[in-house]
């Protein structure tokens, strides 16, 4: 078994992020509209810690490919495992897929598992009961997942995951898993932090109440990364309900635990952007708020003011490489059992206006 072992220089309800409208099971993925607005955050103090320039990103994430080979064109039938539909993130792995499988010959259908193993379980026995040629999916509940994926590969249905194994490739039943970039993702905003607070400066994370994977791996690496720069760590909060008005529960605590904070890293945007309201409801200025995601009610949020930075993921590419990835397997060719998506992106004050949302993505990739 290859170990992914992170480097010292240094699922999946992690990414519904503030979305909870859904379409019903076998149906085209669709945007969700942004959040609503929250209350402006102060800027920042303009400082950065001394150390930041000679830190890299060292990390077994840096070695990893980037996507799969292009594969060939075939009229394959597949298949999209969405655990939420409505949410802006899910929804666009479920439309680049689309788009890359019209391009190949191919189809897309997308089940929309509304939050309910049950209801996932069912599609992907529908998905075998159908004779798909392959599936990507985002569980739930992935160990609920595997006799039903058991059945899938004995069946001889291609399997991509996404995020399935941050530290091997033991991925069970799954041909290939996509990462998102977690690692990276925190390390590019641990190093905004510090770039924006004093050196030495203390700092909040926010995670979700509920402890899915990605997430806490997503907070572990921002914690390791913070440190590194110089930070400390502090606290954390928890968002419980995963939206903006958790988020500004979880700040409201973590200003009352942690008083002198300079800053927060929040595990999605919209915990950023209710810790923002958090310290605005307070009187307290000055504090650097950051999120991760970087949809729509980021951009949004950075270019009003009440966040600081997001990091964009590159949803689009996770979406491409996935149909690529079981075009490829269902064709018999070899592919890596980890590969990543396309680089995550620091979105600033400074650079928001040049930040393409994933809509526009989308249109390009249609286009292109």
């Amino acid at each position: 078994m290859k170990k992914i072992a992170l480097g010292v220089g240094i699922a999946s309800l992690a990414l519904l992020a503030s979305a909870c409208g859904g379409s019903s099971g076998g149906t085209t993925a669709s945007s969700a509209s942004a959040p609503s607005e929250a209350p402006a955050a102060s800027a920042a103090p303009a400082s950065s810690a001394p150390a930041a320039a000679a830190i890299t990103f060292d990390s077994a994430e840096a070695a990893i490919p980037i996507g799969y080979p292009e594969p060939e064109s075939g009229s394959l039938k597949l298949a999209y495992l969405n655990p939420f539909g409505g949410n802006e993130f899910l929804d666009t792995l479920g439309t680049a897929m689309q788009i890359e499988a019209e391009k190949l010959g191919g189809t897309v259908t997308v089940f929309d598992g509304k939050g309910s193993v049950d209801d996932q379980i069912g599609h992907l026995e529908q998905v075998i009961a159908q004779g798909y040629d392959g599936a990507f999916v985002f569980a739930l509940d992935p160990n609920s997942m595997k006799p039903a994926l058991a059945k899938a590969k004995e069946a001889g249905i291609a399997l991509v995951s996404i995020d399935e194994n941050f530290t091997s490739d033991d991925i069970g039943d799954y041909s290939s898993q996509i990462l998102q970039r977690r690692d990276e993702a925190a390390f590019l905003g641990a190093q905004q932090m510090a770039s924006l607070v004093a050196p030495g400066a203390s700092v909040g994370t926010m995670d979700f109440a509920i402890a899915v994977p990605s997430i806490v791996f997503s907070i572990e690496m921002g914690k390791k990364w913070a440190t590194a720069f110089g930070l400390n760590v502090v606290g954390n909060a928890s968002n419980p309900s995963d939206d903006i008005a958790g988020g500004e529960i979880a700040g409201t605590e973590l200003l009352a635990n942690y008083p002198d904070i300079a800053g927060v890293i929040a595990y999605n945007d919209p915990s950023a952007i209710g810790a923002s309201a958090a310290a605005k409801a307070q009187g307290k200025s000055g504090l650097v708020f950051g999120g991760q995601n970087g949809g729509s009610d980021a951009l949004e949020a950075v270019k009003g003011g009440r966040i600081n930075y997001t990091i964009q993921l590159d949803a689009p590419s996770m979406g491409k490489f996935a149909t690529w990835g079981l075009y490829d397997i269902a064709q018999g060719v070899a592919v890596p059992k980890t590969v990543k998506a396309g680089d995550p992106k620091l979105v600033t004050t400074e650079n928001v206006g040049e930040a393409m949302p994933w809509s526009a993505q989308l249109e390009a990739m249609q286009a292109g």
